[in-house]
């Protein structure tokens, strides 16, 4: 039979699959990693919790270049009682000590014709404008925190909107979502930001993060007139945001007159 032009198929033979079923060294307690980090039986070196750590760390230069302060604003992020007084239903513990140094800034901004924006949480009553996570909080009866018109919703003693000022009420976690602040700050001609404000995980942060996709440059956060539940926290999302290329200065750097 003319086999040509036809494929010609071997069966081989079957050799099963052999797994090895011993653990992994590296779970045996006398092993070691070899190289420049060895690691015997003993805890990694993991950095230093960022609260020992010197804030001068994340502030280092400031400013690279002199800002125009005309094309420049401040936004105070919600400062208002429900977040800062003791007992506040969204209270951020770090919120009460930087109550003066919010108020210096502003003082500073207003002296160098610094545009102030308010940013304010002001939920509707029922809350039917809130996160689907925390609409539990508002019910038939109960005022619900930073509810439009409530005695939590506004801002802590010290600090006061002036003629000239703009307030901006939003109802998540960044000022640029769903408001017209990216309008209303390109009309006024500004190109960098400086924020202030609570709290550092949460507004802002994605406040922050959405300055810069905007293109606003520089992006400055005031580290001791930011906070957050706890110095850590506060801490470790400044240095995320320092490594996107915000400023971080202390208000007394940004305050210097050489600024």
């Amino acid at each position: 039979m003319n086999m040509a032009g036809c494929s010609t198929f071997v069966r081989l033979p079957h050799n099963p699959p052999h797994f090895n079923l011993s653990p992994p060294p590296f779970l045996n307690p006398d092993f070691s990693f070899r190289g420049s980090n060895t690691v015997h039986n003993h805890r990694p070196n993991w950095p230093k919790p960022l609260s020992l750590r010197s804030k001068s760390a994340l502030a280092g230069t400031y400013p690279l270049e002199m800002p125009d302060w005309n094309r420049t604003a401040l936004l105070v992020i919600d400062m208002q009682k429900d977040f800062i007084e003791d007992g506040g239903p969204m209270l951020v513990k770090g919120g009460k000590e930087i109550v003066p140094n919010v108020i210096k800034a502003v003082e500073v901004a207003r002296q160098r014709g610094i545009l102030v924006v308010w940013v304010v949480r002001e939920h509707d009553p029922l809350g039917r404008d809130v996160e689907l996570f925390r609409r539990h909080l508002y019910t038939e009866g109960k005022v619900g925190p930073t509810s439009e018109g409530s005695e939590g919703a506004e801002l802590v003693d010290g600090l006061v909107i002036k003629e000239g000022d703009y307030k901006l009420v939003k109802t998540r976690f960044s000022a640029f979502f769903a408001t017209h602040l990216h309008s209303v700050l390109q009309g006024a001609g500004i190109k960098s930001l400086v924020v202030t404000g609570v709290q550092t995980p949460n507004c802002i942060r994605q406040t922050v993060y959405d300055a810069v996709a905007l293109d606003y440059q520089p992006v400055t956060v005031i580290v001791d007139a930011t906070a957050a539940a706890t110095p850590d926290i506060h801490l470790a999302n400044l240095s995320d945001m320092k490594n996107i290329g915000v400023a971080t200065p202390t208000l007394q750097e940004w305050s210097e007159p050489k600024a």
